[in-house]
């Protein structure tokens, strides 16, 4: 294809948005509405699963060692929790060092255990790689000649697991519906589009153009649709997200993940899809009409 075929296949595409201006309102609007849907599904999608991520993260049980287990005998039981398939990390918290922690915790009351000595035991902090392997790790530990107790939740941990699995994977089934209801939805409107131009379309292949001749415009209009269509939604969702992680930076602990982290991922997914929507709506419409 020449050069200036190109040129004048952009300069019609570009001025087809202007000349049928209700019509590319109307197209831009459906890919910004829908891309707008997509790109915050995106974003609530991204710091759920990071807010997910970083609570199982956090999940950890307790291992409570029998009162007769000799300060000797501990780091053969520090060795013993080390060696045990799927646990990530292991720390001791003496029973010193427990009742510290307690007296913190109770500030103005630790007084009231202060005529008790110190009834804590002590006890392993374990952290295991896989969240969904805590209930079996820990009856593994509690198994351990020497560990008295073992606590991890055993009632809160597996629903909790079970909950954020159902939120992930809703996110992405919806997220995935979006797309393809974007992507038929913009075929839609670009159908209408080139169907108002019926008669141009066929008047053209009567006189012999070819089918690319013909394509060339409607392609680059198409694209320039969905490219227009993904930047309003892109700016609206930055500047947004931006506001709303300043102002729940005010109510800690609750924040969201940092906004160039965020945004730059999800601009560039809305970019694309507008793009691929923009080509893909336009080849697709197109199709039909060629056939006079």
């Amino acid at each position: 294809m020449k050069i200036r075929t190109i040129g004048r296949h952009g300069r019609e595409g570009f001025k087809n948005l202007f000349r049928n201006g209700w019509m590319t309102f109307a197209a831009v609007s459906a890919v910004a509405v829908t891309l707008l849907i997509l790109g915050a599904s995106l974003v609530l999608s991204v710091n759920i699963q990071a807010m997910s991520l970083n609570i199982e993260n956090q999940l950890q049980f307790n291992a409570y060692v029998s009162d007769s287990v000799s300060v000797k005998e501990l780091p053969v039981l520090d060795h013993k929790l080390h060696a045990i398939a799927g646990v990530r990390s292991v720390t001791f918290v003496s029973k010193e060092a427990a009742l510290k922690r307690m007296k913190q915790i109770l500030q103005s009351n630790a007084d009231l255990i202060n005529g008790l000595g110190n009834p804590l035991p002590n006890e392993f902090v374990l952290q295991v790689n896989n969240p969904h392997q805590i209930a079996e790790i820990a009856n593994q530990v509690d198994h351990i000649k020497g560990i008295e107790k073992v606590q991890y939740g055993a009632s809160v941990v597996p629903k909790l697991l079970s909950i954020m699995t159902i939120v992930r994977d809703t996110a992405v089934i919806f997220i995935v519906g979006l797309i393809i209801m974007g992507m038929f939805l913009i075929s839609n409107t670009v159908k209408i589009t080139i169907f108002t131009r019926k008669r141009e379309i066929e008047i053209m292949k009567l006189v012999g153009a070819t089918d690319g001749f013909i394509r060339g415009p409607f392609f680059v209009e198409g694209t320039l649709m969905g490219i227009f269509g993904a930047l309003i939604p892109s700016v609206l969702l930055y500047e947004g997200y931006r506001w709303i992680r300043h102002a729940i930076e005010l109510f800690p602990p609750f924040t969201l993940l940092p906004t160039p982290y965020v945004m730059d991922r999800v601009v560039l997914v809305l970019l694309g899809c507008g793009l691929f929507i923009g080509v893909w709506g336009s080849l697709v419409s197109m199709r039909k009409f060629l056939r006079v």
